[in-house]
């Protein structure tokens, strides 16, 4: 009997330098999928333009364009509540509370949500999903900015609204935006938009007014009690009045500076006493 040559080994194929395994292209078509959402959004509501809205085709685009366009979804959801007040029903002291403790979701980027749904309602409405039963919008022509450009948008708009902006002003960066300009880029520019002396101050700034503020006040307090530390005064609320003030402009301070203060008022009232 001849002997039998053992098997070789078969070798994997190595990777050529710089091309990506399926791995790897697996774990990127996610990114490269999610680069491109707003492209699908407008290709699958010009399919659902040409569709009953009773059909199933007409249902599974609808689905699939929620689940690209969550934000939007979720905008308009928080719209309703904030409207309507729903919160309150759901054991709630505030919007801003039920938005933290139920959804998990900051304040400030639930009304930044709100603003940008309000915002594609009344100037770009045909970014707004088509809802069933209701009349065709126009197929969009263009690409969504994104969430970030689209609040800078609402706050633009809110500008115009209150005279800080022209409305020329805000078209151009309207038309910036859909060109693709960055968010960042759009917010300088109208910052750069709004008349110097209309320029909402940043907020340190007014928190340093407001610790200013509050050293003045515990300073009127000590000359208070300085001023009745025989007691002569009995029943006078000037010093009732002072303090009240200072608890008040504490209240409107960051915690930690509210914090602060708290303690450094009873240890200069001891002193006082002393």
């Amino acid at each position: 009997m001849s002997a039998v040559a053992p098997r070789s080994k078969k070798q994997k194929p190595k990777a050529r330098k710089g091309t990506p395994s399926k791995r790897a292209a697996a774990h990127r078509a996610p990114m490269s999928k999610a680069a491109d959402l707003s492209k699908a959004e407008v290709s699958i509501m010009a399919r659902m333009a040409s569709l009953d809205p009773d059909t199933p085709r007409f249902r599974v685009l609808e689905a699939a364009l929620a689940f690209k366009s969550s934000w939007i979804i979720l905008g308009e959801h928080l719209a309703d509540v904030l409207r309507t007040g729903l919160w309150k029903g759901w054991g709630y002291a505030s919007f801003e509370r039920y938005s933290t403790d139920e959804l998990h979701v900051l304040p400030a980027t639930a009304k930044k949500l709100v603003r940008s749904f309000q915002w594609l309602g009344s100037e770009a409405p045909e970014f707004l999903p088509p809802k069933a039963g209701a009349r065709p919008r126009d197929v969009p022509t263009g690409v969504l900015p994104e969430l970030a450009s689209v609040t800078v948008l609402a706050d633009a708009r809110r500008h115009v609204e209150e005279g800080k902006v022209s409305e020329d002003a805000y078209l151009a960066l309207k038309a910036a935006a859909f060109d693709g300009e960055k968010a960042s880029a759009l917010k300088q520019a109208l910052h750069d938009a709004v008349p110097e002396h209309l320029r909402q101050r940043p907020p340190e700034d007014k928190a340093r007014e407001l610790r200013r503020a509050l050293t003045a006040a515990v300073k009127v307090i000590d000359a208070l009690r300085e001023w009745d530390n025989a007691g002569e005064a009995g029943g006078d609320d000037l010093l009732v009045r002072a303090e009240q003030l200072r608890d008040a402009i504490a209240l409107r301070l960051p915690r930690d500076t509210a914090r602060e203060a708290a303690r450094e008022t009873p240890a200069k009232a001891a002193a006082a006493a002393g």
